[in-house]
Protein backbone atom coordinates (compact mmCIF):
# COMPACT_ATOMS: atom_id res chain seq x y z
CA UNK A 1 0.00 0.00 0.00
CA UNK A 2 2.62 2.55 0.68
CA UNK A 3 4.18 1.76 -2.85
CA UNK A 4 0.62 2.15 -4.44
CA UNK A 5 0.09 5.14 -3.01
CA UNK A 6 3.16 6.60 -4.41
CA UNK A 7 1.87 5.68 -7.92
CA UNK A 8 0.17 8.87 -9.62
CA UNK A 9 -3.73 8.35 -10.73
CA UNK A 10 -3.93 4.95 -8.75
CA UNK A 11 -6.92 4.58 -6.42
CA UNK A 12 -7.05 1.26 -4.46
CA UNK A 13 -10.92 1.14 -4.21
CA UNK A 14 -11.47 -2.20 -2.01
CA UNK A 15 -9.80 -4.71 -0.10
CA UNK A 16 -10.54 -8.66 0.91
CA UNK A 17 -8.63 -10.19 3.87
CA UNK A 18 -9.41 -13.44 5.39
CA UNK A 19 -11.91 -11.69 8.14
CA UNK A 20 -14.01 -8.93 7.81
CA UNK A 21 -12.72 -7.46 10.78
CA UNK A 22 -8.52 -7.43 9.63
CA UNK A 23 -10.16 -6.16 6.03
CA UNK A 24 -11.50 -3.09 8.10
CA UNK A 25 -8.55 -2.58 9.45
CA UNK A 26 -6.60 -2.37 6.63
CA UNK A 27 -9.37 0.09 5.16
CA UNK A 28 -9.48 2.17 8.14
CA UNK A 29 -5.39 2.89 7.73
CA UNK A 30 -5.37 3.13 4.39
CA UNK A 31 -8.03 5.14 3.56
CA UNK A 32 -9.70 1.97 1.39
CA UNK A 33 -13.30 2.82 0.47
CA UNK A 34 -14.90 -0.76 0.67
CA UNK A 35 -14.60 -4.52 2.18
CA UNK A 36 -15.43 -7.23 0.83
CA UNK A 37 -15.93 -10.72 2.50
CA UNK A 38 -15.32 -12.64 -1.23
CA UNK A 39 -12.39 -12.46 -3.10
CA UNK A 40 -14.43 -14.36 -6.31
CA UNK A 41 -16.88 -11.00 -5.65
CA UNK A 42 -13.83 -8.88 -6.70
CA UNK A 43 -12.90 -10.78 -9.41
CA UNK A 44 -16.81 -10.18 -10.97
CA UNK A 45 -16.53 -6.88 -11.06
CA UNK A 46 -15.75 -5.07 -14.24
CA UNK A 47 -14.74 -1.81 -12.60
CA UNK A 48 -11.39 -2.93 -11.77
CA UNK A 49 -7.81 -3.01 -14.17
CA UNK A 50 -6.12 -4.87 -11.55
CA UNK A 51 -5.65 -7.31 -8.69
CA UNK A 52 -2.73 -7.71 -6.17
CA UNK A 53 -3.01 -11.07 -4.70
CA UNK A 54 -1.14 -10.90 -1.23
CA UNK A 55 -2.11 -14.08 0.31
CA UNK A 56 0.45 -17.48 1.57
CA UNK A 57 1.50 -19.41 -2.29
CA UNK A 58 -1.34 -21.86 -1.09
CA UNK A 59 -3.80 -19.61 -2.95
CA UNK A 60 -1.99 -18.24 -5.68
CA UNK A 61 -2.39 -20.34 -8.52
CA UNK A 62 -6.46 -20.66 -7.83
CA UNK A 63 -6.46 -16.38 -7.20
CA UNK A 64 -4.48 -16.22 -10.67
CA UNK A 65 -5.94 -17.83 -13.03
CA UNK A 66 -9.62 -16.43 -11.83
CA UNK A 67 -7.97 -12.76 -12.01
CA UNK A 68 -6.39 -13.49 -15.61
CA UNK A 69 -9.40 -15.09 -16.98
CA UNK A 70 -11.81 -12.23 -16.13
CA UNK A 71 -9.39 -10.05 -17.98
CA UNK A 72 -7.70 -8.56 -15.44
CA UNK A 73 -4.24 -7.36 -14.69
CA UNK A 74 -2.53 -9.43 -12.07
CA UNK A 75 0.13 -9.46 -9.61
CA UNK A 76 0.93 -12.05 -7.67
CA UNK A 77 2.83 -12.16 -3.95
CA UNK A 78 6.36 -14.26 -4.08
CA UNK A 79 6.48 -17.00 -3.82
CA UNK A 80 4.75 -17.94 -7.18
CA UNK A 81 2.84 -20.85 -6.18
CA UNK A 82 3.14 -24.11 -4.75
CA UNK A 83 4.75 -26.82 -7.60
CA UNK A 84 5.82 -26.92 -10.83
CA UNK A 85 1.96 -28.23 -11.77
CA UNK A 86 0.62 -24.90 -10.69
CA UNK A 87 3.07 -22.56 -12.33
CA UNK A 88 2.54 -24.68 -15.73
CA UNK A 89 -1.62 -24.21 -15.30
CA UNK A 90 -0.61 -20.35 -14.56
CA UNK A 91 1.56 -19.74 -17.78
CA UNK A 92 -0.78 -21.77 -20.27
CA UNK A 93 -3.41 -18.71 -18.98
CA UNK A 94 -1.22 -15.90 -19.00
CA UNK A 95 0.11 -16.69 -22.64
CA UNK A 96 -3.72 -16.46 -23.83
CA UNK A 97 -4.11 -13.14 -23.04
CA UNK A 98 -0.92 -11.56 -23.84
CA UNK A 99 -2.29 -8.14 -23.19
CA UNK A 100 -2.88 -8.38 -19.42
CA UNK A 101 -0.05 -8.09 -16.98
CA UNK A 102 1.08 -10.91 -15.19
CA UNK A 103 3.98 -10.07 -12.31
CA UNK A 104 4.98 -12.37 -9.44
CA UNK A 105 6.47 -10.42 -6.61
CA UNK A 106 10.58 -9.80 -6.70
CA UNK A 107 12.80 -9.99 -3.41
CA UNK A 108 13.97 -6.81 -2.24
CA UNK A 109 18.22 -7.66 -2.30
CA UNK A 110 17.89 -8.45 -5.96
CA UNK A 111 17.68 -4.53 -5.90
CA UNK A 112 19.91 -1.90 -5.72
CA UNK A 113 23.17 -3.57 -7.29
CA UNK A 114 21.41 -5.41 -9.93
CA UNK A 115 22.35 -3.07 -12.98
CA UNK A 116 25.70 -3.11 -11.98
CA UNK A 117 26.40 -6.37 -11.91
CA UNK A 118 24.51 -7.38 -14.83
CA UNK A 119 26.68 -5.05 -16.73
CA UNK A 120 29.74 -5.95 -15.13
CA UNK A 121 28.87 -9.80 -16.35
CA UNK A 122 28.07 -8.62 -19.51
CA UNK A 123 31.20 -6.59 -19.45
CA UNK A 124 33.73 -9.61 -18.43
CA UNK A 125 34.66 -7.74 -15.40
CA UNK A 126 35.38 -10.84 -14.29
CA UNK A 127 36.00 -12.38 -17.54
CA UNK A 128 34.21 -15.85 -18.24
CA UNK A 129 32.27 -17.09 -15.35
CA UNK A 130 33.32 -20.12 -13.43
CA UNK A 131 31.64 -20.94 -10.03
CA UNK A 132 29.40 -19.59 -8.59
CA UNK A 133 28.54 -19.66 -4.85
CA UNK A 134 25.28 -18.63 -2.77
CA UNK A 135 25.05 -19.40 1.38
CA UNK A 136 21.59 -18.69 2.36
CA UNK A 137 21.85 -19.01 6.35
CA UNK A 138 19.14 -18.37 9.33
CA UNK A 139 17.67 -19.69 12.17
CA UNK A 140 14.22 -19.42 10.97
CA UNK A 141 13.34 -22.94 11.36
CA UNK A 142 15.39 -23.49 14.89
CA UNK A 143 12.65 -23.46 17.06
CA UNK A 144 11.21 -26.81 18.31
CA UNK A 145 8.31 -24.93 19.53
CA UNK A 146 7.37 -22.93 16.22
CA UNK A 147 6.06 -24.21 13.18
CA UNK A 148 5.55 -20.92 10.76
CA UNK A 149 3.53 -20.89 7.75
CA UNK A 150 6.84 -21.53 5.69
CA UNK A 151 7.15 -24.70 7.45
CA UNK A 152 4.03 -26.21 6.94
CA UNK A 153 3.26 -27.88 2.94
CA UNK A 154 -0.20 -27.05 3.09
CA UNK A 155 0.15 -23.24 2.71
CA UNK A 156 3.85 -22.91 1.35
CA UNK A 157 3.75 -26.49 -1.51
CA UNK A 158 7.42 -27.53 -2.08
CA UNK A 159 9.49 -24.32 -1.47
CA UNK A 160 12.42 -24.68 0.91
CA UNK A 161 13.66 -21.32 2.96
CA UNK A 162 15.36 -18.74 0.42
CA UNK A 163 15.58 -21.26 -2.11
CA UNK A 164 13.19 -20.15 -4.45
CA UNK A 165 13.70 -16.47 -4.17
CA UNK A 166 17.39 -17.42 -4.82
CA UNK A 167 16.57 -19.43 -7.65
CA UNK A 168 14.72 -16.46 -9.42
CA UNK A 169 18.15 -13.94 -8.33
CA UNK A 170 20.54 -16.31 -9.86
CA UNK A 171 18.28 -16.96 -13.18
CA UNK A 172 17.85 -13.23 -13.51
CA UNK A 173 21.43 -12.85 -12.90
CA UNK A 174 23.73 -16.01 -14.06
CA UNK A 175 21.25 -17.91 -15.88
CA UNK A 176 19.47 -21.01 -15.10
CA UNK A 177 20.56 -24.49 -14.42
CA UNK A 178 21.10 -26.79 -16.87
CA UNK A 179 21.54 -29.77 -14.65
CA UNK A 180 21.66 -29.97 -10.71
CA UNK A 181 22.25 -32.76 -8.12
CA UNK A 182 20.13 -31.86 -4.28
CA UNK A 183 20.49 -33.38 -1.24
CA UNK A 184 17.41 -32.17 1.44
CA UNK A 185 17.68 -32.61 5.47
CA UNK A 186 15.38 -32.32 8.13
CA UNK A 187 17.01 -32.56 11.63
CA UNK A 188 14.64 -30.88 13.55
CA UNK A 189 11.56 -33.55 12.29
CA UNK A 190 9.00 -33.22 14.38
CA UNK A 191 7.75 -30.13 16.41
CA UNK A 192 5.78 -29.81 19.56
CA UNK A 193 3.12 -26.47 19.26
CA UNK A 194 0.19 -25.88 22.02
CA UNK A 195 1.02 -29.60 23.39
CA UNK A 196 0.60 -31.27 19.88
CA UNK A 197 3.38 -33.00 18.02
CA UNK A 198 3.59 -32.15 14.27
CA UNK A 199 5.37 -33.50 11.36
CA UNK A 200 7.64 -30.89 9.37
CA UNK A 201 7.19 -31.87 5.64
CA UNK A 202 9.32 -29.38 4.64
CA UNK A 203 13.17 -29.55 4.50
CA UNK A 204 15.59 -27.47 6.67
CA UNK A 205 18.60 -27.63 5.17
CA UNK A 206 19.02 -28.20 1.37
CA UNK A 207 22.20 -28.42 -0.71
CA UNK A 208 22.53 -27.96 -4.24
CA UNK A 209 25.30 -28.25 -6.90
CA UNK A 210 25.07 -28.57 -10.97
CA UNK A 211 26.00 -27.06 -14.12
CA UNK A 212 24.55 -23.78 -15.58
CA UNK A 213 23.25 -23.30 -19.10
CA UNK A 214 26.00 -21.10 -19.35
CA UNK A 215 28.37 -23.72 -18.22
CA UNK A 216 29.48 -22.44 -14.89
CA UNK A 217 29.48 -24.76 -11.48
CA UNK A 218 27.05 -23.46 -9.28
CA UNK A 219 26.84 -24.22 -5.32
CA UNK A 220 24.14 -23.52 -3.29
CA UNK A 221 23.72 -24.62 0.67
CA UNK A 222 19.92 -23.15 2.01
CA UNK A 223 19.88 -23.61 5.99
CA UNK A 224 17.24 -22.85 8.68
CA UNK A 225 18.74 -24.20 11.73
CA UNK A 226 22.01 -21.64 12.53
CA UNK A 227 22.17 -21.38 16.07
CA UNK A 228 25.13 -18.99 16.36
CA UNK A 229 24.90 -15.40 15.42
CA UNK A 230 27.97 -14.53 13.60
CA UNK A 231 27.91 -16.73 10.67
CA UNK A 232 28.01 -14.59 7.72
CA UNK A 233 24.04 -14.76 5.64
CA UNK A 234 22.97 -14.52 1.99
CA UNK A 235 26.20 -14.57 0.48
CA UNK A 236 26.79 -14.72 -3.42
CA UNK A 237 30.18 -14.91 -4.94
CA UNK A 238 30.93 -14.83 -8.71
CA UNK A 239 34.12 -16.43 -9.44
CA UNK A 240 35.71 -15.55 -12.97
CA UNK A 241 38.76 -16.15 -14.98
CA UNK A 242 39.91 -12.59 -14.51
CA UNK A 243 38.30 -12.12 -10.92
CA UNK A 244 36.00 -12.35 -8.65
CA UNK A 245 32.77 -10.17 -7.44
CA UNK A 246 31.01 -10.97 -4.02
CA UNK A 247 27.69 -9.39 -2.49
CA UNK A 248 26.67 -9.79 0.99
CA UNK A 249 23.22 -9.25 0.71
CA UNK A 250 21.81 -7.92 4.14
CA UNK A 251 24.80 -5.41 4.67
CA UNK A 252 24.26 -3.94 0.67
CA UNK A 253 27.81 -4.69 0.14
CA UNK A 254 29.51 -5.55 -2.89
CA UNK A 255 33.38 -6.57 -3.30
CA UNK A 256 35.37 -7.06 -6.12
CA UNK A 257 38.86 -8.09 -6.98
CA UNK A 258 40.72 -8.64 -10.56
CA UNK A 259 43.50 -11.18 -10.75
CA UNK A 260 46.14 -11.21 -8.32
CA UNK A 261 43.96 -8.83 -5.88
CA UNK A 262 42.14 -8.70 -2.65
CA UNK A 263 38.38 -8.14 -2.28
CA UNK A 264 37.80 -4.33 -1.83
CA UNK A 265 34.51 -2.19 -1.59
CA UNK A 266 32.64 -1.07 -4.83
CA UNK A 267 31.58 2.24 -4.67
CA UNK A 268 28.92 1.80 -7.23
CA UNK A 269 27.83 4.92 -9.29
CA UNK A 270 24.15 5.97 -8.82
CA UNK A 271 23.38 5.28 -12.73
CA UNK A 272 24.26 1.44 -11.81
CA UNK A 273 21.90 1.25 -8.74
CA UNK A 274 18.28 0.86 -8.89
CA UNK A 275 15.47 1.15 -5.88
CA UNK A 276 13.14 -1.79 -5.48
CA UNK A 277 9.52 -0.46 -6.49
CA UNK A 278 7.89 -2.95 -7.69
CA UNK A 279 4.13 -1.21 -7.64
CA UNK A 280 5.46 1.41 -9.83
CA UNK A 281 6.97 -1.15 -12.31
CA UNK A 282 3.41 -2.86 -12.35
CA UNK A 283 1.29 0.33 -12.84
CA UNK A 284 4.25 1.12 -15.74
CA UNK A 285 3.36 -2.41 -17.35
CA UNK A 286 -0.39 -1.54 -17.14
CA UNK A 287 -0.19 1.48 -18.72
CA UNK A 288 1.91 0.46 -21.35
CA UNK A 289 -0.36 -2.61 -21.75
CA UNK A 290 -3.05 -0.24 -21.62
CA UNK A 291 -1.97 1.45 -24.76
CA UNK A 292 -1.58 -1.37 -26.73
CA UNK A 293 2.13 -1.09 -26.34
CA UNK A 294 5.07 -4.00 -25.64
CA UNK A 295 5.60 -4.10 -21.50
CA UNK A 296 7.65 -5.87 -19.56
CA UNK A 297 8.50 -6.43 -15.50
CA UNK A 298 10.40 -9.39 -13.67
CA UNK A 299 9.36 -11.09 -13.23
CA UNK A 300 6.41 -11.77 -14.64
CA UNK A 301 4.69 -15.38 -14.40
CA UNK A 302 7.60 -17.11 -17.20
CA UNK A 303 10.30 -16.20 -14.83
CA UNK A 304 8.28 -17.58 -12.40
CA UNK A 305 7.95 -20.79 -13.98
CA UNK A 306 11.65 -20.99 -14.73
CA UNK A 307 12.39 -20.75 -10.61
CA UNK A 308 9.30 -23.11 -10.38
CA UNK A 309 11.35 -25.61 -12.37
CA UNK A 310 14.09 -25.79 -10.13
CA UNK A 311 11.98 -26.23 -7.03
CA UNK A 312 10.77 -29.21 -8.75
CA UNK A 313 14.00 -30.56 -9.61
CA UNK A 314 15.59 -30.06 -6.57
CA UNK A 315 13.63 -32.45 -4.77
CA UNK A 316 13.21 -34.61 -7.91
CA UNK A 317 16.73 -35.14 -7.36
CA UNK A 318 16.78 -35.66 -3.48
CA UNK A 319 14.05 -38.09 -3.85
CA UNK A 320 15.62 -39.99 -7.03
CA UNK A 321 19.25 -39.49 -5.86
CA UNK A 322 20.58 -38.57 -9.23
CA UNK A 323 20.95 -35.30 -11.25
CA UNK A 324 18.28 -33.75 -13.02
CA UNK A 325 18.24 -32.01 -16.69
CA UNK A 326 15.66 -28.94 -15.99
CA UNK A 327 15.10 -28.99 -19.66
CA UNK A 328 13.25 -32.80 -19.37
CA UNK A 329 11.34 -31.39 -16.96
Amino acid sequence: MPGLEKCENVQVVAVCNRSQASSQAVANEFSIPEIQTDWHKLVERDDLDAIFIGTWPYMHKEMAIAVLKSQKHCFSQARMCCNLNESKQMIEIARNVPHLVHMVCPPPHRMPFEPWLKNALAQELIGELTLVELRSASAANLNANELTWREQYEYSGEHILAMGIYAETLNAWVGPYETLSANLSTPIGRKVVDGKEIEVKIPQIVSITGQLANGAICQETHTGLVADTSTPADVITLYGTKGTIRHTFLTDEILYAPKGQALTPVDVPAERTRDWQVEQDFIDAIRKAQASEPWQVSPDFVEGHQYMLKVHAVHESARLGCAINLGML
